[in-house]
């Protein structure tokens, strides 16, 4: 009897405040597991990046200057291309290290890490940018790995010709939306879309990806800002 009282209660009274609290602490255990498997997600693929990317190039660049060792008659032209090849891996790291963190996000801002994630991007990616103050570290690193992440599966698989990629401000919500002219298709249960929902969901925001097959792509984070 007491149990329906109290089941009656709650649903013409609404929860308790217990039960609220219950309910919330539930949803962060859950919010820091999928975060936990997020970075853990990340950190594998930065594994991937450096065995695929890196360690092969650093083999061929050992292969090049072993043969310029053993060919004097040879090693001015392979000494070139081991230097062109030293150059590749220099940026090969250089994009895995980005993909870390972004050097200079904490100094200069999610605009400027943007500005540069844009330049390197191999298609043209069209910025713009609408908030006129810094941003705590809650929403810009979030909104930073989204964007990234985004502008970096485009240019690996969607075959677009352009990306436009805006961050503005919607009430108490920072948006970050990336639109690509590719093929669409993009898996949201995939593991680096599925990671970065997690990632926003950290901070209770909303991700959303709406890719039909055919183009053209939307991804969408909105971040809650607390002014």
């Amino acid at each position: 009897m007491e149990s329906l009282d109290r089941r009656l209660a709650s649903h013409f009274l609404g929860p308790t405040a217990q039960e609220v609290l219950r309910r919330r602490v539930s949803e962060l255990t859950v919010s820091r597991a999928e975060v936990v498997e997020a970075i853990n997600e990340e950190r594998r693929r930065i594994e991937r990046d450096l065995h695929d990317g890196v360690q092969q190039r650093m083999v061929a660049l050992g292969m090049l200057l072993g043969r310029a060792s053993r060919r004097p008659d040879q090693a001015a032209e392979l000494l070139e291309q081991a230097r062109e090849e030293a150059g590749r891996v220099l940026l090969d790291l250089r994009e895995v290290t980005w993909r870390v963190y972004p050097v200079g996000l904490d100094s200069d801002g999610l605009h400027a890490a943007l500005e540069s994630l844009a330049e390197r991007c191999g298609v043209p990616v069209r910025l713009r940018y609408e908030l006129t103050e810094r941003h705590p570290g809650t929403i810009e690193i979030p909104a930073y790995f989204v964007a990234s992440e985004a502008v970096t599966n485009v240019s690996k698989h969607a075959r677009a010709t352009r990306i436009d990629l805006s961050v503005t401000r919607a009430g108490t919500m920072v948006v970050v939306r990336i639109e690509d002219d590719g093929v669409g298709g993009a898996d949201p249960a995939g593991s680096g879309l599925s990671g970065l929902a997690r990632r926003v969901a950290a901070v209770d925001g909303a991700f959303t990806v709406d890719s039909p097959r055919g183009g053209p792509t939307v991804i969408t984070a909105e971040l809650p800002c607390a002014w």
